[in-house]
C-alpha cells in the first residue's frame, strides 16, 4: 500500500544512505492513533526493508497507557503472534528536531505479507479502494483541524502555557512564538505544510492548519501533525496534548473534518449557491451513524466531557450552515461539509473513514437530513452519546459502518476501549473519598 515507485524508493534509500543518517524510526498509528516505532541501523533497513520487519501484533490493540485489552484477535487468540512492518516508501521524512535520523511509515501485515485489516491505516486505504470502485468516479478531499493545549509542569501539575482565554489576541500568540516558529519552521520538513497559526479559546489551547489532501494524504498528514506538535513541545520542555478535555472549566479540543468532493470538475456539495442533493444526503448519512461515529470520533471517558450544550462543541446530532453548535456544518466559502463531532485525541484514520462511509451511504441509501437548525439544537435533535458504553454499543451495532471499516479494525478498538474503560472503573478517585468518607 502507499507510493511505492521506482521514483520513492529510489529516494527513500538516497535520504537512508545519506552521511550523518545513524537510525530510522519505522513508525505505524496503532488503533488509538498513537505514534508506535521500532528503531533500525540504516545498514539493516536497506538489507531488510523489502521482507518487512517483524512487530508483536498485540501493540496495535493496546490502550493509550499500554494495557493489554482481551478479545482483540490479535493477543492471545494468535498466541500473541507477531505480523510484518512494511515501509511505505513516499512517507520518508527527516526528523526536524535532530540530525541523525529519518523515520518511514510503515503498513501492518501479517507474518505471511498481506493486509492485516485489524490496522486502522489499511482500513482506511482498503476503504478508499472501494470508493475508487465505484461508478460515480467522486475524488473526496479531507482538510483537519485540530485543537491542542501547551502545557507547563508545574509542582506536579499541568498548567496552561497561557494565562487566560485570548483567542485570537496577537500579544498572547506572541509569547509562545519561541514555540509557534518552530513548529512551523519544522512542520515543511516534516512534511505537514502549517499555513496559519492562532491562540484558540482556552487558555493555553492553539490551532494550527494545514493542507488539504485527499483521504489518506491527510490521515497521515494529521498522524504526523499531531507527532509533530507534541514534539515540538518536548524540545521546549513542554507539553502538547490533544486530550479533549484537559481542564473541566475550559474549552474541550476539538477535531473538525471538513470533506469535499469533485466529479468532473464538479464539486458534488454545491448547487448553485446552496447544498447539493448528494450533499444534503451525504449530510443525512453522517446523522443517521452519529452514535457510531461519536464512538470512533470521542475515544475516551474524558472526551465525553467536551459534549456541551450552547458551545462550540456539539451535543446533538444536527446540521446548519455556518453554525458552530451543531454536529455537522456547512461553512462558509466553498460547499463542503464538517463533520464537528470528533475530538482531538481520534484516530485521524478511522475519523476519516467512518465519515466517509457514513456520508456514502446516506448518498446511495437517500437518506435526507431533517430541516436545518438555526439556534441552539440541545432539546431540538437527539442528543450525542453521553457515554463511551452507548457509543460502543452503538458502533457494534451498525451494520454499515462495521461492513466499510471491517470487522476486524472495529473489533480491536472496541477491545481495546472496554479495557480502557475497565482500567478507569478500578481507580478510586481523590473525588470519591471527598465525598463519601466521611459522609457514609
Amino acid at each position: 500500500m502507499g507510493e511505492r515507485t521506482d521514483t520513492a524508493v529510489d529516494r527513500m534509500r538516497d535520504r537512508i544512505a545519506a552521511d550523518g543518517i545513524d537510525h530510522v524510526f519505522l513508525e505505524f498509528p496503532d488503533i488509538n492513533g498513537i505514534s508506535r516505532s521500532k528503531q533500525v541501523s540504516p545498514e539493516y533497513f536497506l538489507e531488510h526493508w523489502e521482507d518487512g520487519f517483524t512487530v508483536n501484533l498485540l501493540i496495535l490493540a493496546q490502550t493509550p497507557r499500554n494495557d493489554v485489552p482481551e478479545g482483540s484477535g490479535l493477543g492471545e487468540e494468535i498466541g500473541y503472534g507477531d505480523g510484518m512492518l512494511q515501509p511505505v516508501p513516499g512517507t520518508v521524512r527527516p526528523l526536524p528536531w535532530r540530525d541523525d535520523a529519518v523515520r518511514v511509515l510503515c503498513d501492518v501485515t501479517t507474518a505471511a505479507g498481506d493486509p492485516l485489516t485489524a490496522a486502522p491505516r489499511t482500513a482506511l486505504q482498503r476503504m478508499i479502494d472501494r470508493i475508487e470502485g465505484r461508478d460515480d468516479a467522486i475524488a473526496f478531499t479531507v482538510g483537519s483541524e485540530l485543537e491542542f493545549y501547551l502545557l507547563d509542569a508545574v509542582d506536579g501539575r499541568y498548567e496552561p502555557a497561557t494565562s487566560h482565554k485570548h483567542e485570537f489576541m496577537s500579544w498572547a500568540t506572541e509569547e509562545l512564538s519561541a514555540y509557534t516558529n518552530d513548529l512551523a519552521a519544522w512542520s515543511d520538513t516534516y512534511g505537514v505544510p502549517v499555513h496559519s497559526i492562532m491562540h484558540e479559546h482556552g487558555a493555553g489551547q492553539l490551532e494550527a492548519l494545514f493542507e488539504y489532501g485527499d483521504p489518506l494524504t491527510q490521515a497521515d498528514r494529521t498522524f504526523d501533525f499531531k507527532r509533530l506538535v507534541k514534539q515540538t513541545a518536548r524540545e521546549h520542555d513542554r507539553w502538547a496534548t490533544f486530550m479533549a478535555k484537559p481542564f473541566g472549566d475550559r474549552a474541550g479540543s476539538g477535531y473538525h473534518l471538513h470533506v469535499g468532493g469533485r466529479s468532473a470538475g464538479h464539486n458534488v456539495f454545491a448547487d448553485g449557491d446552496g447544498l447539493s442533493a448528494f450533499g444534503r444526503r451525504f449530510v443525512g448519512g453522517i446523522l443517521e451513524h452519529a452514535d457510531a461515529l461519536a464512538a470512533l470520533g470521542t475515544p475516551t471517558l474524558n472526551a465525553f466531557k467536551r459534549y456541551k450544550p450552547n458551545s462550540f462543541a456539539p451535543s446533538t446530532a444536527s446540521w446548519g450552515f455556518d453554525d458552530r453548535t451543531v454536529g455537522v456544518r456547512i461553512p462558509s466559502g466553498t460547499t463542503r461539509v464538517e463533520n464537528r463531532i470528533p475530538s482531538a485525541d481520534a484516530n485521524p484514520y478511522l475519523v476519516i473513514a467512518s465519515t466517509l462511509a457514513a456520508g456514502i451511504h446516506g448518498v446511495e441509501a437517500g437518506i435526507e437530513p431533517p430541516e436545518p437548525v438555526d439556534s441552539d439544537p440541545d432539546g431540538e435533535r437527539p442528543s450525542l452519546p453521553i457515554s463511551p458504553e452507548r457509543s460502543l454499543r452503538a458502533l457494534a451495532n451498525d451494520d454499515v459502518i462495521r461492513s466499510w471499516l471491517g470487522e476486524d479494525v472495529i473489533r480491536v478498538y472496541t477491545a481495546s476501549k472496554r479495557a480502557e474503560l475497565q482500567a478507569f472503573r478500578d481507580v478510586v478517585t481523590d473525588w470519591e473519598r471527598t465525598q463519601y468518607v466521611q459522609n457514609l
